[in-house]
């Protein structure tokens, strides 16, 4: 049976109003400068402030900052006050000693200026803590193209006029098997962990960093809303039978932990395999190789989240906390 003429109706009311609803959204994102369609399509960006925030499909947003590293333990227990989402990136590299940290801080909403009030009251949480330099556009894509070892001096004006695609630019071509990459001469394996711990345990990144070859880990933090961290309570509760302090309850968010290990041969990416999974198995994370998202996570670590991956789980900051060299549960 076809639509009578009152749902016709309605229906063309509703396209009609979401149509405008589109137009008025991007009427005022209008002072944002829109990327070409070869970028919009290769990583999702529609348009940029070129002091640093990158609009990207989802109605997701995206600033990157410098850190160091001293702070990121307090980092940490502050993500349970933030709006957005923080993605810490560590790039351990002995080899190289280009050793960097950067904070990815991600909101979501669909103006600009709404949006631009969200960043600026997780930055002031995150400010307390330490100091971040906020990157510009073309900063961010200059450190990701050095993170891909490509030696270029991003400038958006000149790749905005020359309709260039971001992605070709900046990021490596990543040639995927099923549990490995090959990029360049370079070769790589992604991990996710399946399940983190439920009990803190320091000097995890410590442990990494002593391996001597380039790692990159990314962990990401998004705070539980307060029904979410209500129903956790409830169902610890029951799972346990036994009722949790209400002042005592630990603060619970949603993490996520991704590695890549970049050696120089195929042998190489084996042993070193091996070793970094001992180590994050000895601290209760269970690391599994990224199926079927070698290329994915890859270039999402190295890139600050601009292409996104995650696999997010419930997880104690405590946890996280002491990860970054905080302390674990029996001395704290």
């Amino acid at each position: 049976m076809g639509k009578n003429a009152g749902e016709r109706a309605i229906l063309r009311e509703e396209k009609r109003l979401a149509k405008e609803k589109k137009r008025q959204i991007e009427q005022a994102n209008k002072m944002l400068i829109p990327v070409s369609k070869k970028t919009n399509q290769s990583l999702g960006i529609i348009s940029f402030d070129p002091e640093g925030t990158l609009r990207l499909q989802n109605n997701r947003w995206l600033r990157v900052f410098e850190a160091t590293e001293d702070t990121l333990c307090q980092m940490a227990k502050a993500s349970i006050k933030l709006s957005g989402r923080m993605r810490i990136t560590m790039h351990m590299s002995e080899m190289s000693g280009r050793a960097t940290c950067h904070i990815s801080l991600m909101e979501t909403g669909e103006i600009y200026e709404e949006v631009r009030q969200d960043f600026k009251k997780d930055e002031d949480v995150l400010r307390c803590i330490c100091n971040m330099k906020q990157l510009s556009v073309d900063e961010i894509m200059s450190e990701i193209a050095a993170n891909f070892l490509l030696d270029i001096r991003f400038s958006y004006a000149s790749y905005v006029r020359g309709n260039k695609d971001w992605e070709k630019e900046c990021f490596a071509k990543v040639t995927e098997n099923t549990s490995f990459f090959i990029s360049g001469r370079n070769y790589g394996e992604s991990f996710i962990t399946l399940s983190l711990p439920t009990k803190a345990r320091a000097g995890l990144v410590t442990k990494l960093k002593k391996l001597g070859c380039e790692i990159f880990l990314g962990v990401d933090m998004n705070a539980l809303s307060v029904e979410e961290q209500s129903d956790f309570n409830r169902n610890l509760e029951k799972k346990y039978n036994q009722r949790l302090s209400g002042g005592d309850t630990d603060d619970y968010v949603n993490g996520s932990v991704m590695l890549v290990i970049i050696c120089d041969s195929d042998d190489a990416r084996k042993i070193v395999k091996q070793t970094v999974s001992s180590i994050l198995e000895g601290h209760d994370l269970m690391p599994a190789s990224a199926y079927g998202m070698q290329g994915l996570v890859y270039h999402s670590l190295l890139g600050f989240g601009i292409k996104d991956a995650k696999v997010m789980r419930n997880v104690n900051v405590n946890v996280l906390e002491a990860m970054f060299g905080g302390e674990d549960d029996e001395n704290a």
